[in-house]
């Protein structure tokens, strides 16, 4: 898999959650300082997220969408909110400030044609990737 591959396909993260306890350290009310490679108004809606009030039962941790604007749908806009500093997962946003991937996040962002076709294509890639099955190897 090449870099650009494996950039495309932590565009995944356009759905789904996080569970607080994976990205709360970069958050200021949890560390004591301000992340400076996170949009302090996402900071702050975040820490409400993971800070439920005192009493109230809660069924699963709290989660976050990584996508705060279209969560149900595989497109570009991870890539848009990332250059702004708005990934939730720290990987996320080291994909933006990264020299060797922040061209692609670029591309990405601006064009979501070509994330589409390369999301399938790389996708089809990994499926076609040989599971391991020998005894001296380990799948992780």
């Amino acid at each position: 898999m090449t870099v650009e591959a494996m950039v495309v396909l932590l565009g995944a993260h356009s759905v789904g959650v996080a569970h607080c306890v994976s990205f709360q350290r970069r958050l200021l009310s949890f560390n004591g300082k301000h992340d400076p490679t996170m949009d302090p108004a996402l900071d702050s809606k975040l820490v409400k997220v993971c800070n439920p009030k005192a009493g109230r039962v809660q069924v699963s941790p709290p989660s976050a969408f990584l996508d705060q604007n279209t969560s149900f749908i595989v497109d570009n806009e991870f890539y848009k909110q990332i250059l702004l500093n708005r990934g939730v997962l720290q990987i996320d946003q080291e994909l933006a400030l990264d020299s060797s991937t922040k061209d692609f996040v670029s591309s990405f962002a601006v064009n979501g044609d070509k994330f589409q076709k390369s999301f399938a294509d790389a996708m089809i890639k990994m499926g076609k990737i040989e599971i391991l099955v020998r005894n001296d190897e380990e799948i992780r």
